[in-house]
């Protein structure tokens, strides 16, 4: 009986992927467990397991498993199975807090209102409805990409936390794009994101010949559109980054020119003069231009041309 109990435990433990060597560990918890309920005793027990023959012995004296009762079977059936459960936990701690930052590829699994779940495979991730894309439809069994945010430990499962409307989506997707990126020749500076529909990202070049803009477009704009394909058709505007914030801002409002451009450090306001012919477009639709260039610099932006500030 010893040794079929142990290769049932053996197989579930597989299943679960938890090491042999832990499993036992688990058996011993168990198993005294199951001792000191049998002989309402709190004393220390001393768990051997033979794990050739399944030969069982406590406190040095062998035993067959049937001697125990049923409450105490179950005491140990109970922490053989917490034990294992906890184990499991650690391990996918473990796995997947070293990933976060990454790009993680898993499939749909079930919807909780509208959030979605994700089979990565060793564990379920969800991604909560402000990190999905707005807009975008998704069915189970879908494969899905997504930004790994967090990894929390609970009083149950990891908390395993996605994004497809993570900043750092759109870097991660680049990075995967740009042989240049990952090599560390052009760095990623800053992202400002309405997820959907556009992001601004200001790159940063360490090789002065190196152009950081047609590099992350790519030939025949390839590199870019292979990124706003798996973004459902999120517009991307690669800019230059610049330590001076004033040249920042110039170069987020492009193709719209800017005449002047008066920055507050102080209070964080920036007064800026553009064409009147170019108004709306450093406005951009719905203000989107200005607001995106607003969140990439950090001050808030009042755009005007001569002939409105006349007005």
């Amino acid at each position: 009986m010893n040794i079929e109990f142990i290769e049932a435990l053996e197989e579930m433990a597989k299943e679960k992927g938890i090491p042999r060597e832990d499993l036992y560990d688990a058996i011993r918890h168990g198993l005294a467990a199951a001792y000191q309920e049998e002989y309402h005793t709190e004393d220390d027990v001393e768990v051997e397991i033979d794990q050739h023959s399944g030969d069982i012995r406590i406190n040095g004296k062998r035993i067959e498993l049937s001697r125990f009762g049923r409450i105490a079977t179950k005491k140990a059936e109970e922490t053989i199975r917490q034990e294992i459960t906890q184990r499991r936990r650690e391990i996918v701690f473990d796995l997947y807090i070293g990933r976060v930052g990454e790009i993680i590829t898993g499939s749909i699994h079930r919807f909780e209102g509208k959030d979605v779940w994700v089979n990565l495979g060793e564990a379920e991730a969800v991604m909560p409805d402000e990190h999905r894309i707005p807009g975008e439809r998704y069915h189970a069994g879908q494969r899905l990409r997504a930004y790994l945010v967090s990894v929390e430990e609970t009083q149950g499962d990891p908390r395993i936390l996605l994004s497809r409307a993570h900043p750092e989506f759109v870097h991660q997707l680049l990075e995967l794009e740009v042989p240049e990126m990952e090599d560390g020749t052009l760095v990623v500076r800053r992202i400002a994101r309405e997820a959907g529909r556009r992001s601004k990202v200001a790159i940063e070049s360490l090789d002065p010949n190196v152009d950081p803009v047609g590099t992350c477009v790519g030939a025949g704009g390839a590199r870019v559109r292979v990124v706003t394909r798996e973004l459902s058709g999120e517009k991307i505007d690669l800019l230059r980054w610049s330590d001076s914030t004033e040249r920042l801002l110039r170069n987020s409002l492009e193709p719209a020119s800017v005449i002047s451009a008066e920055l507050d450090e102080e209070t964080r306001q920036a007064k800026v003069l553009v064409p009147d012919d170019e108004l709306s477009l450093a406005i951009g639709k719905g203000g989107q231009n200005v607001r995106l260039t607003a969140k990439l610099i950090g001050y808030d932006i009042e755009v005007t041309s001569p002939e409105e500030s006349q007005d």
